[in-house]
């Protein structure tokens, strides 16, 4: 074995190129990095190579569109105008359309018994009226033109939302005495933009439908205390119904009648006397300024209280259009 290694050495020497004495002399883990360093090397030269061509292929586009949309070309000039006239206009329609409230403003009818609620709620919406004697709350879907509402004289005329309408809910209440408190206590809902306080015009007796709207106002009184300072005016109207009787009175003089009976309820109420069905909570406070003196709507704007009087008459949809007008101005 000794004479066959070295006879067979040496002509091998001789004979084998120098690179296959590399690869015999090394190991294959010394091999392995030069071919993984040589393969690493082709890839990298052939993505640059892929690249650069890439780049030069789109370059020409590239530069034919941008002299495209620098050159000032008719087509180039009108349609940058259609875009910067017509995406204010998109934009408006949809954030408008799509921030439109799910919740429709509520608006109570409040009032004593056969003042007319439930037939001046069914008059607004429809014709003919139905007159029918209401024990539970009833609400009914109702709606006024948008270019009344509060909130159009903030609008372009030529806004489209100018020619649509503004929906809300009147809900009618029961005016029975033992119902009310249950009633008044709708007010204090989030979704109450206003009340209409609906009265009899040509009632004899006037205590009642003081007492009531007294213990109404006195319950707006106390939210709008808990609201803050910040908080907004909330809207009352006293609806005197019936006007077309013959025994019917005017609203100046039902404002009168009822602020006249407002004030010996006050009086009544700073010296502790408590009517009957009366809550003993509301006995130490009063409505408006002081607990003495003549009572006047007008003190209640300091409270954050607006009262409005208006007369109507269910008859030929006459309260369509004051009521209508009043409450698009709360909207």
């Amino acid at each position: 074995m000794r004479h066959r290694d070295s006879l067979g050495a040496a002509p091998l020497r001789r004979t084998c190129p120098s690179f296959l004495l590399f690869f015999r002399h090394k190991t294959p883990a010394q091999a392995r990095p030069a071919i993984i360093i040589t393969t690493t090397t082709a890839t990298t030269a052939q993505t640059t190579a892929t690249t650069t061509a890439t780049m030069a292929a789109t370059a020409p586009a590239l530069s034919s569109l941008l002299e495209t949309l620098l050159s000032p070309t008719p087509t180039t000039i009108l349609i940058s105008l259609l875009v910067v006239l017509l995406t204010p206009v998109v934009l408006h329609t949809i954030i408008f359309r799509t921030r439109a409230s799910t919740t429709l403003p509520t608006f109570l009818l409040l009032g004593p018994s056969a003042g007319g609620k439930t037939t001046l709620m069914t008059s607004f919406a429809s014709s003919p009226a139905e007159t029918r004697v209401s024990q539970t709350s009833l609400s009914l879907e109702c709606d006024v033109p948008a270019n009344i509402t509060a909130s159009a004289k903030y609008r372009a005329e030529a806004d489209p939302s100018r020619a649509g309408t503004a929906r809300f809910l009147l809900q009618d209440t029961p005016g029975h005495g033992k119902l009310r408190p249950r009633a008044a206590d709708l007010v204090a809902a989030e979704t109450t933009a206003g009340v209409v306080f609906v009265v009899d015009s040509s009632a004899q007796e006037w205590r009642d439908a003081g007492e009531y709207l007294y213990a109404v106002l006195l319950r707006i009184q106390k939210l709008q205390e808990a609201r803050g300072v910040k908080a907004k005016s909330f809207p009352v109207l006293v609806a005197c119904n019936k006007s077309d009787l013959f025994t019917a009175l005017p609203a100046a003089r039902i404002r009168r009648l009822l602020e006249d009976e407002m004030g010996r309820v006050r009086e009544a109420r700073s010296r502790g006397i408590v009517g009957v069905g009366e809550e003993e909570r509301e006995d130490d406070e009063w409505l408006g300024e002081g607990g003495s003196g003549s009572f006047t709507f007008e003190a209640l704007e300091e409270a954050g209280i607006q009262v409005e009087f208006a007369g109507g008459s269910t008859l030929a949809d006459g309260w369509r259009q004051p009521l209508g007008k009043w409450v698009g101005s709360c909207l």
